[in-house]
């Protein structure tokens, strides 16, 4: 009687258990060819459950849950793609199988998982012959041949689960971002390449450049301790990741000890986070091995919310931070740990070494953008590519690298920083700039807006949630202004605070508002000129305008790309605003007459368009020294100017809030 009772609860659990989940997949009818049918036999549990976990391509998970009954299971579900899927057994043995409309064999052994046996699926015995280690075979000679294949196979479906499965745990931000880009459809339409693509983001978060994230916990004693706080007074600081139970970690703690007690003098200590879970086997740890620095733990193991925030994966792991918090290194070994200080501490200013393949010799320049407005200029001579520069700046600039004549320039941040530049001459635009970390955080927010949906958003974005950084000035400067009304820039440019305010363009860009609130008080005048229409009849601008509230003087061509694109908003605008006294009058820059109607007749340009087909010797280029477009000016009737190159949605902002006063 206590045995039949004993099997009844047991039974009861395991199907209270099961209907946690999605579905019961058996109970599903699939049409023959169409769908998946797994048949599993486990030798050694003649009871229990198995999950299925199936990973769709639009990012969604699904589980399917069967019990099993006398040692067998099934599933059967229809399908249209190959997706991977996760079989595991009374939640403990995990098998990755690949789902296509097939008919599958599955006999797995209980107490020895290598005896497993799955047939019936190409997909899935492709999957395990790529992956399975070769006959002795080192781990990491294992992990080289899968990032191998990563790369030679760059359109497999296989290679964001790979990444994955293998080898993500150990990779950094820019290895995750450089090889998820070489992916091609339809490796790049996967689950794991979308989950891969969020934990870029994370990673993003804790890569070299960015600021360390803040975190407080109790060190030993049960005493708070925050991460910035302990910082104060410190050159560099090293995150130490490790625990009791670790002997790598043990191991190491030794030459830690060794790199404190050189390097203390000098501004560096160690902050210790224990993954541990029992207080005394870390107390008596930090006590056999002599740990004389602060340490913290809030004894959850793998589970620890700083864990998580530094996608801490295995241990020992460390980050190296300088004074102001700025991520400068990762894992280093800690034997060599001294040699990183021994570089970092004996820095007493900036020293930039370069080598551009394919330079005349001659003299470069090196302009320094300093705080508060100041510039300082010094020269060096290039020889076969390779120049070099020395000194001292007091806060982070922009260093503007101009190479001999006709051979171009480059800019980055810097600060007293050990930099080294390489690249070739026909290649300027992505030459490597390595050692400045201020530069490597403008980088990667370059990076991560350029690969958004809407770039120039992105980076607005960035400047109004971070107002005080060194970058936002030359976000505003070098992307953000020409998409921005007057109104709007003044506003953002106003917004700026702390460190952006020390910065050389934030002083560019105040004398730029001063320049607007000049003309605002004196009054720009619109430069009046007389072209011809589409009919030949001559138009004088300054009588167009009359009895109109306001006019957009849009300048632009029927070859110009990015003014075609404006049309839609130009047409839309016009819609909405011409009741309410708004007009466009359209200036072209063609040559080709037949060229010019054919654009206003596709693009829907139904107000009045004027041009001397003269293209850049037309007399409006002259009168309003016109360097590229499209270009424009709101105008009110009175000729005033009131706006200059109100482009796409920035357009219909700007005449709502006009109209609206």
């Amino acid at each position: 009687m206590y045995n039949k009772l004993k099997i009844m609860i047991k039974r009861l659990i395991s199907f209270v258990f099961a209907m946690a989940f999605a579905s019961v997949a058996f109970c599903q009818t699939v049409p023959f060819g169409q769908g998946y049918v797994i048949n599993g036999e486990i030798k050694g549990d003649k009871e229990g459950f198995v999950t299925l976990r199936s990973y769709f391509r639009d990012g969604n998970e699904r589980v399917d849950t069967a019990y099993v009954e006398n040692g067998k299971f099934t599933f059967r579900s229809p399908i249209k793609e190959v997706i991977p899927a996760l079989l595991t057994i009374n939640g403990v043995r995990d098998f990755r199988i690949y789902l296509e409309p097939t008919t599958y064999t599955v006999k797995i052994d209980a107490k020895n998982a290598s005896k497993t046996i799955i047939k019936g699926s190409k997909w899935t015995d492709e999957w395990v012959s790529v992956t399975s280690a070769l006959k002795g075979e080192d781990f990491d000679v294992h992990l080289r041949r899968l990032e191998n294949w990563v790369l030679n196979n760059p359109e497999h479906i296989f290679c964001a689960d790979i990444i994955s499965s293998f080898l993500a745990y150990k990779w950094d931000y820019d290895e995750l971002f450089r090889t998820l880009n070489t992916l091609k459809k339809p490796a790049n339409q996967t689950y794991h390449y979308l989950k891969l693509r969020e934990r870029e983001k994370t990673l993003n978060y804790v890569a070299i450049g960015q600021k360390a994230p803040d975190f407080t916990l109790n060190n030993i004693n049960g005493k708070q301790v925050n991460l910035y706080n302990y910082l104060r007074g410190k050159k560099f600081l090293l995150i130490d990741f490790w625990a009791s139970w670790n002997s790598s970690c043990r191991e190491g703690n030794q030459n830690i000890f060794n790199a404190r007690e050189k390097y203390i003098s000098k501004g560096f200590d160690v902050l210790g986070v224990s993954l541990d879970k029992n207080i005394e086997d870390w107390k008596k740890a930090v006590k056999e091995d002599n740990i004389k620095w602060e340490q913290v733990s809030d004894l959850k193991m793998w589970e620890s919310d700083v864990v998580k925030r530094y996608l801490v994966n295995s241990i020992p792991f460390n980050v190296l931070i300088n004074d102001k918090g700025i991520i400068i290194a990762k894992n280093i070994k800690s034997s060599e740990l001294s040699n990183k200080l021994e570089e970092l501490t004996n820095t007493n200013g900036y020293s930039i070494a370069a080598d551009i393949k394919g330079v005349a010799d001659g003299t470069v320049k090196l302009n320094l953008l300093l705080e508060n407005g100041e510039k300082r200029n010094y020269t060096s001579q290039i020889t076969d590519g390779k120049f070099e520069f020395k000194g001292v700046v007091d806060f982070v600039c922009v260093a503007q690298i101009i190479l001999p004549t006709k051979n171009g320039d480059f800019s980055f941040f810097m600060e007293n920083d050990n930099i080294k530049i390489s690249g070739t001459k026909e290649n300027l635009e992505n030459v490597s700039i390595k050692g400045s970390p201020k530069n490597d955080i403008y980088a990667n927010i370059i990076n991560r807006c350029n690969n958004s949906k809407n770039p120039m958003q992105c980076l607005m974005d960035d400047v109004v949630k971070n107002p005080s950084t060194f970058y936002s000035p030359l976000l505003i400067s070098s992307y953000l202004a020409p998409y921005l009304s007057d109104i709007q820039l003044k506003e953002i440019i106003n917004s700026l605070n702390g460190d952006a305010k020390r910065m050389y363009q934030y002083y560019l860009l105040k004398d730029y508002i001063k320049d607007i609130q000049k003309k605002e008080q004196f009054g720009e005048k619109l430069i009046d000129f007389t072209l011809p229409n589409a009919n030949g009849v001559d138009v004088k601008v300054s009588d167009y305008i009359k009895e109109k509230r306001y006019v957009l003087i849009d300048f632009w061509a029927s070859w110009c790309v990015p003014c075609r694109n404006e049309s839609k908003f130009l047409v839309q605008a016009y819609n909405k605003f011409n009741s309410q006294g708004f007009d466009i009058l359209g200036v072209s820059l063609d040559r080709d007459r037949n060229s010019w109607l054919k654009g206003i007749i596709d693009d829907g340009l139904v107000w009045e368009n004027v041009s001397d087909l003269l293209q850049w010797n037309s007399i409006v280029v002259k009168l309003y020294k016109l360097e590229s477009i499209p270009q424009n000016i709101l105008v009110d009737g009175n000729g005033n100017i009131i706006a200059k190159n109100l482009r796409g949605d920035n357009l219909i902002q700007t005449l709502n809030e006009i109209f609206a006063r």
